[in-house]
């Protein structure tokens, strides 16, 4: 009975910390004003034949989160603690989920993503997560772009005014009524036959170009 009263608390308090995190995130993005540039290449990436992988930093996913509601992304999310949360935040923004981790868990979800993907579906993902190093490309997001051929979409995000977590990858908060600029880079193939860190330093690098066009794009608006 005691067992069972616990586990009943723990899922209690799990679906209250989500109810709190979700009002928080929501209104707080309602009131962010966006600017958008190369939406055009998500359209074409989302509505193409051919699948494809947006790319993102793990440390700013709450705004393109919020702003890429239900298009019918999918995401491959952690079976962590902290994961279930991230699940259960996206799926209310009408992305699609695939649960995996490290081992075998991970491989079986790699698998469903390719399978995913070459079915046409549009995966968003974070080079960089779960867990880090922040902003270093990891094997996982390689091995989906070789297995797959299809196009590599990346996504820089700036925001002002802002505060950042205390958190491995200084997570992004907005402050009410802040500015963001989005940007959806050029797209990028990875042929299956190219080195895997090359690659890897590829991606870092278009993600990086995008975040860095968004910070102009701030600055231009008078918000550096």
């Amino acid at each position: 009975m005691a067992g069972g009263f616990a586990r009943l608390w723990e899922r209690a308090k799990s679906e209250l910390v989500f109810r709190l995190l979700w009002l928080i995130a929501t209104g707080l993005a309602a009131t962010v004003r966006f600017t958008v540039e190369g939406w055009e290449r998500f359209l074409a990436v989302k509505d193409g034949k051919s699948g494809g992988l947006i790319v993102l930093w793990h440390g700013v996913t709450m705004l393109p989160i919020y702003y890429c509601r239900h298009l019918g992304l999918y995401s491959i999310v952690s079976v962590s603690r902290d994961g279930e949360l991230q699940n259960k935040m996206l799926r209310s923004r009408g992305f699609k989920t695939i649960r995996g981790s490290s081992g075998r868990q991970g491989v079986r979800a790699l698998l469903e993503a390719v399978r995913c993907i070459k079915a046409g579906g549009v995966m968003a993902l974070t080079p960089d997560g779960p867990k880090g190093p922040p902003k270093i490309v990891q094997p996982g997001t390689v091995h989906l772009a070789q297995s797959s051929g299809c196009p590599v979409l990346p996504v820089g995000l700036a925001c002002h005014p802002c505060k950042r977590l205390n958190s491995w990858d200084s997570h992004l908060i907005p402050l009410p009524f802040a500015r963001a600029a989005l940007v959806f880079g050029e797209p990028i193939y990875v042929a299956e036959s190219e080195d895997a860190g090359q690659a890897a330093s590829r991606i870092a690098d278009a993600i990086n170009a995008a975040e860095e066009r968004a910070a102009e794009l701030l600055r231009s608006h008078g918000r550096a």
